[in-house]
């Protein structure tokens, strides 16, 4: 059963707003986060503010046990809340565990783009929790598709898969075990692309998302 839901700062709000998440999910999520905001502030100092208010959305996908036991898929957004301070949005579905995750990196666009939508929505004039809230209700689901089914004997890995398209699934599957994934449109400094890392990206990594490669020394 998937569970969806958001974390983070909202303009409306004075505090973290949250909704349907676990702890286990949230907790290296914000510790993660956290990091990478005061790693990135360090490294760009009196830049970092202007870089961190034009930085992109980022679309995700996250394998099983990256942050949490359940692979994730959202997008995050730089937000702040009410008072002032700043701290990344995300709106974050957490995956059935037989779901692809490469299914969702490699199809239909539609539900990021909506969920981009939604939390572009927030930065509105007369923006509010409840209509951001709302909006959640009718974002649904993402399309994705089942992983392989596959069994292990004599130190080899079978797949069912007896078609050219189950093994390109197969075989993008297999790049997302331990990974996360982080695509999107970019901005005026970060061209659009696909990253990947195993793991969760190193806190001194975090100003590339910002600034992207180029604007990091």
């Amino acid at each position: 059963m998937t569970t969806l839901g958001f974390y983070g700062k909202l303009a409306s709000r004075g505090d973290f707003v949250s909704r349907a998440l676990p702890q286990s999910f949230i907790g290296p999520w914000d510790s993660w986060l956290a990091a990478g905001l005061l790693a990135s502030q360090n490294s760009l100092g009196a830049d970092w503010l202007n870089a961190y208010l034009v930085s992109p959305l980022w679309r995700f996908v996250l394998a099983p046990g990256v942050c949490g036991p359940d692979a994730a898929a959202g997008v995050v957004m730089p937000s702040i809340d009410r008072v002032g301070r700043y701290f990344p949005l995300a709106v974050v579905i957490l995956l059935d565990h037989d779901t692809n995750p490469a299914s969702l990196v490699g199809g239909s666009d539609a539900w990021f783009e909506q969920a981009e939508t939604l939390l572009l929505s927030t930065l509105d004039s007369g923006a509010t929790f409840e209509g951001f809230n709302a909006g959640l209700d009718e974002l649904g689901v993402p399309a994705s598709e089942p992983r392989a089914v596959d069994s292990r004997f004599a130190g080899l890995q079978r797949v069912a898969a007896t078609v050219p398209h189950q093994r390109m699934t197969a075989l993008a599957e297999q790049a997302c075990e331990g990974a996360s994934l982080w695509w999107g449109r970019g901005s005026q400094r970060i061209s659009p692309g696909l990253l990947r890392c195993q793991g969760l990206p190193a806190a001194s990594d975090f100003a590339q998302f910002l600034l992207g490669q180029e604007g990091v020394v």
